[in-house]
């Protein structure tokens, strides 16, 4: 696929997991039904994985593995990180917990690819 094809494809998917995320919020309440809190919260997985392909092809023009892994990376640190704080049970030990594992994994993923 081509470097405009993938630019494309990225976009794509960030415009209709952005729109997906805009009417889960408008159109629906956690609280009549929890299911769509996990649909929430994995349309923002997406969003967030398909937004940081966006930008590295925009900004370098390519994406390697070590580009991949790291906006995987960082997308689950921020949806786990929203989870914690929405369900008001992250405190500063929890934190330091979730901070210590992203470490760990950006620190592994830089050396196994």
């Amino acid at each position: 696929m081509t470097r405009g094809g993938k630019i494309k494809l990225s976009l794509l998917a960030s415009v209709i997991s952005f729109l997906a995320l805009v009417l889960l919020v408008g159109l629906t309440s956690p609280v009549s039904n929890i299911s769509l809190v996990l649909v929430f919260f994995a349309v923002l997985l997406l969003f967030l994985v398909s937004f940081g392909h966006l930008l590295i092809y925009l900004r370098k023009g390519q994406l390697g593995p070590k580009s991949r892994a790291r906006i995987v990376i960082f997308s689950v640190f921020i949806v786990l990180l929203l989870m914690f704080s929405s369900s008001q049970s992250l405190n500063w030990v929890d934190g330091l917990i979730l901070l210590l594992v992203l470490g760990g994994l950006l620190f592994y993923s830089s050396r196994r690819a």
